[in-house]
């Protein structure tokens, strides 16, 4: 598998999605300035924090999920999970808590190491947003792109949009407004499990699907 993941979307910082996302917690100078010193803070501080440098990598589930990552933050070896993902932890570890690199390999045995090289893919997931999105193929046993768009009321013939990218640029509680795929109920999980409802609330997690996926180790998808 290639070694130089720059052109891989998950690579890219996105200043537009980073301002939108965090304005709340960046000063107006910040929000003014431009994309490259926005960049520059970006890897001083906000990464750091806890910070995702794009809608493509979940910064906060990488750091729960990758215990090679925990172990390098914990020593100072590296200042966020993004950096440790880029390093090596591409090549089989999850950067989405709605994408599995795994699952995707196993539902496209002829994504081989030797063929991703072949056609300047860095990895599974830079795979599936350049292409696999696009054909409607799925990333995840809990995301179901047929299911999306039913439940969106989308179609697929006039949607501009791939469904897992229209996903990731939508409200972080959509989750928990529609199912996503037929593997999760987020009406019936809400009614069995009202502290879940409450930690989603009170904003201790973005949505009740990622509560319940992060009470599995990742592997097990």
């Amino acid at each position: 598998m290639t070694t130089a993941p720059d052109a891989a979307l998950w690579h890219k910082f996105d200043a537009a999605w980073y301002r939108d996302e965090y304005k709340e917690v960046l000063g107006a100078d910040l929000l003014r300035s431009s994309d490259d010193n926005l960049q520059s803070w970006y890897h001083k501080e906000g990464a750091f924090s806890g910070h995702s440098p794009n809608p493509y990598f979940h910064e906060e589930w990488y750091r729960q999920n990758s215990s090679d990552a925990q172990q390098a933050l914990s020593s100072g070896a590296l200042r966020s999970g993004f950096e440790h993902y880029c390093a090596h932890g591409y090549r089989t570890e999850s950067p989405h808590y709605l994408f599995s690199e795994r699952y995707y390999r196993a539902q496209n045995p002829h994504l081989s190491d030797e063929a991703l090289t072949a056609g300047g893919y860095a990895n599974g997931y830079d795979h599936y947003l350049r292409a696999g999105d696009k054909e409607h193929l799925s990333g995840h046993i809990f995301f179901n792109p047929a299911v999306y768009y039913k439940n969106c009321g989308l179609s697929p013939d006039t949607q501009p949009l791939s469904p897992f990218r229209h996903f990731l640029l939508s409200n972080r509680n959509l989750p928990d407004q529609i199912m996503i795929s037929e593997h999760f109920d987020p009406v019936w999980y809400s009614l069995i499990n009202p502290t879940a409802r409450t930690m989603v609330s009170f904003g201790f997690m973005p949505n009740l699907l990622y509560l319940f996926l992060n009470q599995f180790s990742p592997e097990a998808f």
